[in-house]
């Protein structure tokens, strides 16, 4: 089977559609679209970075002749990943037909049936699916209300996937009740359980701390409760809270802090360098519809490297109740964090193998297997 997926730029920071795909390209041809935005691009120094890369691949594609990567060959998997010279304003018809134009000439279509699988709702106006193909619609966000999004000009691209999709994946309850009950299936993420639980040496980033480590890694965003952590961190000095990731928002009055770190973001196999070696791992996002409809790679991850988890509560982490520590106000997370150091110091191993069995449930190759399952492929 083929699949073209249209998802983010292909081995920027691995993302489910990636980890999924990982796993289904061992066994099924894969051709990546590297993304083609959600949003117009502004003067800010985000966007002309991803213009300037953007250019540069598809310059250095007209000098090789091609802009083809292909993936490690020695992992067995088929997977091309193509970076198209499309426009991001979707919105204006003449820009679509361009887009659609582009797509068409890369050559990608024959007589094989394919699986467009998106994880971008402006890919629809690329595609012309045939009888003989499948849409499947990923729905990893509530993309009316996701940060970075041109909420106004994806939302009719959306509705027209919704529309054409055969089958529509989803990762929350909360996704799953805005689509059509005939199309929805749930595709909880996954978590790499080779990277997350086999133990790995503590990063150089940690080792001078001496203090009981309370670890976050992600995105310095809007979903952040900033007036959580800076309550933590001005109530409890003797943690270290340590933030590993982009800063997206102001956090300048917490990382001021002596007892704030920030690190910014590593690499995805660096990760369980930190997050096994801290004493506790926490989630401490504001209540919105964002997070309500969220489940977070990194709660899996977590989970799996058998660390204590506090939390913020949100949908996605009420099945975990019994082996992670859920609070419904600042002052209760604090009193949760404080449990879960003595509970780090203690070497609970029931604790450990409760979570060690719940990540083990949820790996990247059982979702895969899902997949094909359920799309009777495999």
């Amino acid at each position: 089977m083929k699949f073209i997926v249209f998802g983010e730029d292909w081995q920027s920071h691995p993302s489910s559609t990636q980890h999924l795909f990982k796993q289904l390209s061992k066994q099924h041809q894969v051709i990546w679209i590297n993304s083609i935005g959600m949003r117009k691009p502004t003067f800010r120094l985000i966007d002309v970075k991803r213009v300037f890369n953007k250019l540069k691949s598809l310059f250095l594609s007209k000098r090789t002749g091609s802009n083809a990567k292909t993936t490690n060959t020695s992992q067995n998997i088929n997977l091309t990943s193509h970076t198209l010279a499309v426009l991001p304003w979707h919105d204006n018809v003449i820009v679509r037909l361009f887009n659609k134009w582009i797509f068409n000439r890369k050559g990608f279509i024959d007589d094989e049936p394919i699986v467009y699988w998106l994880s971008v709702p402006t890919a629809i106006s690329l595609i012309s699916p045939r009888e003989q193909d499948k849409v499947i619609y990923y729905c990893g966000d509530d993309f009316s209300a996701l940060a970075g999004v041109d909420h106004k000009m994806v939302a009719p691209f959306e509705s027209d996937l919704i529309e054409k999709a055969d089958t529509i994946y989803v990762v929350s309850e909360f996704l799953a009740n805005k689509m059509p009950k005939s199309k929805v299936k749930m595709l909880s993420h996954g978590v790499d359980l080779e990277l997350f639980t086999v133990q790995t040496t503590k990063a150089v980033e940690l080792e001078q701390i001496s203090k009981p480590i309370i670890g976050f890694y992600g995105s310095l965003n809007a979903w952040l409760d900033k007036a959580l952590l800076l309550k933590l961190a001005k109530e409890r000095p003797e943690y270290q809270l340590v933030l590993i990731g982009h800063l997206v928002e102001d956090f300048s009055d917490l990382l001021k802090l002596d007892n704030v770190t920030h690190i910014p973001a590593v690499e995805h196999d660096r990760l369980a360098s930190f997050s096994q070696h801290w004493q506790v791992s926490i989630l401490p996002f504001v209540d919105n519809e964002q997070i309500r409809a969220c489940d977070p790679l990194k709660l899996k991850e977590y989970i799996a490297t058998g660390t204590p988890i506090v939390t913020t509560r949100f949908a996605a982490v009420n099945p975990y109740q019994e082996t992670i520590l859920i609070a419904d106000n600042h002052q209760g997370f604090i009193e949760r964090l404080d449990y879960a150091v003595s509970l780090s110091k203690s070497n609970n191993l029931n604790w450990r193998a409760n979570q060690s069995q719940q990540a083990s449930d949820h790996s990247w190759q059982a979702k895969a297997k899902l997949v094909c399952k359920q799309l009777r492929f495999c």
